[in-house]
């Protein structure tokens, strides 16, 4: 769950960079706004290559930091893109620049430090991004926040934080399955089946979300617990025909062969 507002506002360079208008300091913002309109292109490669030219001029340009971490959190190279997110919030909390481009580059540390692993880390970083009143999408911070206490086993941790963002926004259907998968580990499947029902139906867009199959699946389960063997069949199927070859579409197809 990554917040984009802070990104879109270093394409467009509405940042401003802390170098005292050296020449150097200059040019490396110059190479950033390139950068950035590359990424937006498509063009990562030209974009990390303008990103490494703009880190040459200026180490300190916190932006050139951000945006190469996000890149290569985009490229699943989060060892890299932890290095970078760090430096960048580092950097921006040094020369006290406070704004919204801080709070969400650190839900964007935070979801990083997530698929590293570290996770009572990254509970630090998102509770401190999520609390921010200058985040402009804290929603996104207190669902990572939700998480990261998910994955360490923090169930009614999880379901707090997830409460919170889908009461900032009810309709973030994420928010919503991370509630549902908390709370069927906590056994209270009526509560859970109603979690992945606004998991599915918040948004227009979440059926189609391939990213919440594991939501068809889970509720297929919760239903088939309950008793409701006609939903959950349901359910499943629309599991496996957002993507029969995924490791949710096999599990779907497995419980579909099992319950018929």
């Amino acid at each position: 769950m990554w917040g984009l507002a802070w990104l879109a506002c270093l394409a467009l360079g509405c940042a401003t960079t802390s170098g005292a208008g050296t020449p150097d300091s200059e040019r490396s913002f110059r190479e950033f706004q390139l950068a950035a309109s590359l990424r937006d292109e498509g063009q990562t490669a030209s974009a990390i290559e303008h990103l490494r030219k703009a880190l040459d001029l200026d180490p300190d340009n916190a932006e050139a930091h951000l945006l190469l971490g996000f890149i290569q959190m985009e490229r699943r190279d989060y060892e890299n893109a932890e290095q970078h997110l760090s430096r960048g919030i580092k950097i921006l909390d040094k020369q006290k620049r406070d704004g919204s481009t801080l709070a969400e580059a650190r839900n964007i540390y935070g979801l990083c430090l997530i698929e590293l692993g570290r996770y009572e880390e990254a509970t630090d970083v998102l509770r401190r991004s999520a609390t921010d009143e200058l985040n402009t999408a804290p929603h996104l911070a207190w669902g990572n926040l939700g998480l990261a206490q998910f994955r360490m086993g923090e169930y009614q941790e999880a379901v707090k934080s997830t409460m919170e963002a889908v009461r900032i926004q009810p309709r973030f259907c994420i928010g919503y399955y991370t509630m549902g998968q908390a709370l069927w580990h906590l056994q209270q499947l009526e509560d859970a089946e109603r979690a992945l029902v606004s998991a599915l139906e918040a948004d227009e867009s979440c059926r189609s979300d391939r990213r919440l199959q594991g939501a068809w699946r889970l509720r297929g389960e919760v239903r088939a617990r309950l008793g409701h063997r006609r939903d959950a069949i349901a359910d499943l199927e629309r599991c496996v025909e957002l993507d029969p070859y995924s490791n949710d579409g096999r599990m779907c197809q497995t419980l579909l062969e099992d319950a018929r």
